[in-house]
């Protein structure tokens, strides 16, 4: 052998595709819910500020064209990375995200594959960040380095941010660590629904 070879043996997925689904709706229908809380709803987990819904209605009329397209692309998803487990869509959520709200980096126990469709995305409302596995690491060994995120690669990279738009909807695995930006738009909500999937076996 002449030349040296790079072998890429670790990857870790992340699945991005545009919907077309009727955002105008979806933006509605969460507004609504969140006026008609009675505040036993809103619940904090990974949300810094902003509303953060609990399970929606799975049988709710207005989430049934997003999850077909959920079922569609995770299936899509999982038979590249999961040997083609079939994948049933567990749990929806919503984040309404205001002024300098953020959501602090977690991950989803108990599901397979985790993903966001952002529904309203303004300006200046912050980007998804996921975390490389060996985060703290990295952190130790790459506190030399200098140069801004541009000069960052795949090789080397702590974080990957990936820009949001309205009609996104990313897929990833639910062990992968990741955190939403801080919305700097001072007038405008970033909003945004996720969810789980898991096999359920025959």
């Amino acid at each position: 052998m002449k030349h040296p070879l790079i072998h890429d043996i670790f990857k870790i997925p992340v699945y991005e595709f545009r919907l077309d689904l009727d955002n105008d709706k979806l933006y509605d229908f969460c507004l609504k819910y969140e006026k008609e809380d009675s505040g036993d709803s809103n619940r904090v987990i990974s949300n810094l500020g902003g509303y953060q819904s609990k399970d929606l209605d799975l049988n709710e009329s207005i989430l049934q064209p997003l999850q077909e397209e959920i079922k569609l692309h995770v299936d899509t998803f999982s038979n590249k990375v999961l040997n083609g487990l079939d994948q049933n869509v567990d749990n929806v959520w919503f984040n309404i995200n205001r002024y300098k709200d953020s959501n602090l980096p977690h991950n989803h126990p108990n599901a397979e594959i985790s993903g966001t469709y952002y529904v309203k995305t303004p300006d200046e409302c912050g980007q998804i960040i996921f975390e490389h596995p060996a985060f703290a690491t990295l952190c130790y060994y790459n506190g030399q380095k200098t140069g801004g995120p541009g000069e960052w690669g795949p090789y080397d990279s702590i974080t990957w941010a990936m820009p949001v738009y309205s009609g996104s909807l990313y897929l990833f695995p639910s062990w992968l660590n990741h955190r939403v930006e801080s919305n700097m738009n001072k007038t405008e909500d970033r909003v945004s629904l996720a969810f789980n999937t898991h096999y359920r076996g025959e």
